[in-house]
Parts: C-alpha cells; sequence; structure tokens
C-alpha cells in the first residue's frame, strides 16, 4: 500500500494531475519510477490531445503540443530552466549565482534560454507526422528519455548545500542509479540515435550542475527536462524512419 501511494504521489508533484497526497520523504523514495511512469502517461496525454485537436485544426493543431506538454507540467519546469538561465549568466561570484538561482525575478540569461527552448520545440513541430502509432511512440519516448535524463543526474550528482530537495531526493535515488538508466534503455534502443544524445546531454548537464551550481537540484532536473524535451522529438522524428 505504501509504494502503490508513493508512486502514484509522482503524478501529483510532477504534474497538475490530482492524486493521493503524501509527504516529500516518500515521494522521493519513489521518484526513481517517475521517468517511465509519468513519461507514459503524459506522452499518452500529449497524443491524445493532439489527436482529438487534429480532426479541428488539422496540422496546426501540433503546435499546441506545446501548450499541452506546458500545462501539465504547471510550468514547473519551465521555472527551473529560466533559473538555470540567470545562473549560467553570472560570471565569478558563486553567491550572486545561488541569488540569481532563487530570485523570483526573470533576468535575460532565463529569457535567453526561454527563447532557445521554444525555438527548439517549435522546430521539433515543423512536419510533425500525422497522428499515427509512430507519433504516439515518438511522443512517449520524449517523455520518458527527458524525465530519466534529469531524475539520472539527480541521482548521480551530489545534491547542492543550499538545495534542500536536491538532498533529499538525491539521497533516495543515489542507488537507484542503474533502475534509473534501464528504463530509459527500451526507449534508446528503439531510437538508437537517441542515445547520443542522451549521453551527451548527460556529460553537458553533469558539468553544467558541478561547475556552475556546483551539485543538482530541482531547478537543474526542471531545467534538463524542459531542454531535452524538444532536442529527443527532434532525433526520434528525423530517424523514425528507420523503423516506422
Amino acid at each position: 500500500m505504501k509504494a502503490l501511494k508513493g508512486v502514484l504521489s509522482q503524478l501529483s508533484f510532477f504534474t497538475i494531475i490530482p492524486s493521493v497526497n503524501t509527504n516529500l520523504e516518500e515521494i522521493a523514495e519513489y521518484s526513481f519510477i517517475s521517468p517511465i511512469f509519468i513519461g507514459v502517461i503524459t506522452g499518452v496525454i500529449d497524443f491524445i490531445s493532439y489527436f482529438s485537436l487534429f480532426h479541428i485544426l488539422g496540422y496546426s493543431s501540433r503546435f499546441v503540443i506545446i501548450i499541452i506538454v506546458e500545462v501539465i507540467r504547471g510550468f514547473n519546469h519551465l521555472d527551473g530552466l529560466l533559473d538555470l538561465g540567470d545562473a549560467i549568466m553570472i560570471k565569478g561570484d558563486y553567491e550572486r549565482r545561488l541569488k540569481a538561482l532563487k530570485d523570483v525575478a526573470v533576468g535575460s540569461g532565463g529569457i535567453g534560454l526561454a527563447i532557445v527552448y521554444f525555438s527548439l520545440f517549435l522546430i521539433s513541430l515543423c512536419g510533425f507526422p500525422y497522428p499515427s502509432i509512430g507519433t504516439l511512440l515518438i511522443l512517449i519516448s520524449a517523455e520518458v528519455l527527458s524525465r530519466d535524463l534529469g531524475i539520472l543526474i539527480l541521482s548521480i550528482l551530489e545534491p547542492m548545500e543550499s538545495s534542500y530537495l536536491g538532498k533529499l531526493f538525491h539521497d533516495k535515488l543515489k542507488d537507484k542509479w542503474v533502475i534509473i538508466i534501464a528504463e530509459g534503455i527500451p526507449f534508446l534502443l528503439f531510437y538508437p540515435f537517441s542515445v547520443i544524445i542522451f549521453f551527451t546531454l548527460l556529460l553537458i548537464f553533469y558539468e553544467i550542475g558541478k561547475k556552475v551550481l556546483r551539485g543538482s537540484s530541482g531547478d537543474l532536473t526542471g531545467a534538463i527536462i524542459t531542454i531535452s524535451f524538444p532536442l529527443f522529438l527532434i532525433v526520434e522524428r528525423l530517424f523514425s524512419f528507420l523503423i516506422f
């Protein structure tokens, strides 16, 4: 019963979908399952929304996927991306970086990274295929792999000293990195070119976390999930002809 509650609680923590109420300890304990559990559910929601709107708006409905994705996430991961962008733009002083990371105001770095994200998202949706089983698998795979990447960084990179969530989740995830990787393997095998993107982004964000933030945090995880999603969409869409 505790395990089921812990798994279901991932829904209300990572999305706006209402679920069971529990404490952060239990959410963190079972967060290792969130990439596959939340990824499949949100991927299906993305597809159903696209499929439904396609019969009303035609191919223009592909761009509504941006809105659907962000609304389902509650814009929380996007907020992490904006905070990371502001922190990256601060040179030298680590304390100023921490201040930028926690500041509710969005600076030029956050705006710049947001422009990059939405540009990549628009590119990924240009020429997005007709709703089909192949499209469903592309959306599910991108959801799972982006979340898998974010949670994996949280598990292998020591947390920032000032990040309570980072410490809590890292403590629960640090011995489960093999399981987290295993969750993504079926999708990496299904779209082999995603392997290159996955491990390239893993190295990049590991270095950003280590050198810029000096550890993992909830903001870093949210930023990774946000920016990697359209990148996986691009790769999977471009090379899906190898499978479908």
